[in-house]
């Protein structure tokens, strides 16, 4: 029995001891950490520089990919979509040109079919081949009155 009230006589000691230095670490750690200094006028300029460069890279990015994209769908492609109209939430029909035939075609999400074959153009207002930017611009030409 001697040697196991040894070995936790010794046990008990060196958990003391331990807990007795724990605040003298804590404390120690403390005492290292310095106060933060207050933002200065460089590092200000260095943030709001780099601000300022993300922004307009994302305006010149913007800018060549909408140039990219008008060039992408030129008037001069095999085929045209005349109108579309939305039947439900997954649903649209849409009026195809191709090979100079215009095609009504029906959409799904998992499928497309052609409703039917025009024998003559059908044609459509100005007002709804418009773009979307040139949309834009007129509503918000009402809107501005």
């Amino acid at each position: 029995m001697k040697p196991v009230l040894t070995i936790s006589r010794s046990l008990a000691s060196f958990a003391l001891s331990g807990a007795l230095l724990l605040p003298d670490l804590l404390f120690a750690a403390v005492d290292e950490v310095q106060p933060s200094l207050p933002i200065g006028s460089s590092e200000l300029f260095n943030v709001g520089g780099g601000l300022i460069v993300v922004v307009l890279a994302i305006i010149v990015l913007g800018v060549i990919y909408a140039r990219t994209q008008g060039l992408r769908t030129g008037t001069g492609g095999v085929i045209n979509i005349v109108a579309t109209q939305a039947i439900g939430p997954k649903e649209r029909i849409a009026i195809v040109e191709v090979a100079n035939k215009q095609l009504l075609i029906g959409m799904t999400t998992t499928s497309v079919q052609t409703l039917h074959v025009f024998d003559e153009p059908v044609a459509v207002a100005a007002e709804q081949r418009a773009n979307f930017s040139d949309r834009l611009k007129t509503l918000m030409g009402d809107h501005s009155k």
